[in-house]
């Protein structure tokens, strides 16, 4: 007499159920990469603000005024390629440049000052706390400077203008630093 050994193999449940917990650990790792690339993308963000601070005051200490713009190859002496941002490498940093306590450069005399900034994907950041939060306005040329806290301002930055950082409630992501 033969016997013959029933062929044993996974149900189609055991499957499903081994596809549905795949699934979960999946989705549970790339909601956690995602929030680890954007804080590398902040720290870079961050990172290049203050490579573009450094090559502005090298600038202003070989010209006596700061230039007008980043973009416009006027740093070419102080850095070879002016970073964009880190989300797409096509987006400039927001640069203002000003020529008078309360307003931006819109006369002949040469800038004294500049606000450059970026928007900030996490607006817990530990760098929001030791930027500037500061804006310069008041130009008859109608150009206004950014700062991200205040919806009446043209939060160049940002898109979402909030509270400064170490106020109650703080919302506001932009990074800036001025002269």
């Amino acid at each position: 007499m033969t016997f013959f050994k029933k062929a044993r193999g996974f149900t189609l449940i055991e499957l499903l159920v081994v596809i549905a917990i795949i699934g979960i650990l999946a989705s549970i790792i790339a909601v956690s990469l995602g929030s680890a690339r954007a804080k590398g993308r902040d720290a870079k963000r961050i990172s290049d603000i203050r490579t573009i601070q450094l090559a502005l005051e090298e600038y202003y200490n070989d010209n006596g005024s700061y230039p007008t713009g980043i973009y416009s190859g006027q740093l070419a002496n102080y850095l070879p390629t002016v970073p964009l941002d880190a989300r797409d490498n096509t987006t400039p940093y927001k640069y203002t440049s000003w020529n008078s306590i309360n307003g931006p450069v819109c006369t002949s005399l040469l800038p004294i000052g500049y606000h450059l900034g970026a928007a900030l994907e996490d607006p817990t950041n530990p760098g929001l706390l030791q930027d500037r939060d500061t804006k310069h306005t008041g130009s008859s040329c109608g150009v206004t400077d950014f700062d991200g806290t205040s919806a009446a301002v043209n939060s160049a930055c940002t898109s979402t203008a909030g509270v400064a950082q170490g106020q109650a409630n703080p919302t506001e992501t932009c990074y800036d630093v001025t002269n």
